[in-house]
């Protein structure tokens, strides 16, 4: 199973994160930013984590696999994050779904290459 030590390595590897204090509202026990915007969090007991992608995106991702992705929404109406369930995927696709995450929230400065 994936571990938050391993989900905040790849985080942290990224320019400009910092990791925040748990969100317990939200029933976090980490949560990653960059620019100030959350891109990761990882859930209570560290079984998923959330992401913040376009709605789209998150929506095709969610339509590969539906156990192990689920949409977020507010109030079942507006999209929020994707919900990753960690045993469900493989270390290279949780990095390629933060790296994207990265990439949708940090400012176009750092994600020119």
């Amino acid at each position: 199973m994936i571990a938050l030590s391993d989900i905040r390595a790849i985080a942290m590897a990224l320019p400009e994160v910092e990791e925040g204090p748990p969100v317990r509202a939200a029933h976090r026990i980490a949560g990653f930013k960059v620019a100030d915007k959350s891109f990761v969090g990882v859930e209570v007991e560290g079984k998923s984590m959330t992401i913040s992608l376009p709605e789209k995106e998150a929506k095709a991702i969610a339509a590969e696999n539906p156990k192990a992705f689920e949409e977020i929404g507010r109030n079942g109406i507006t999209f929020m994050r994707l919900r990753v369930d960690l045993s469900a995927i493989s270390l290279d696709r949780v990095r390629d779904l933060i790296e994207r995450s990265w990439r949708h929230s940090a400012p176009k400065r750092l994600t020119i290459r």
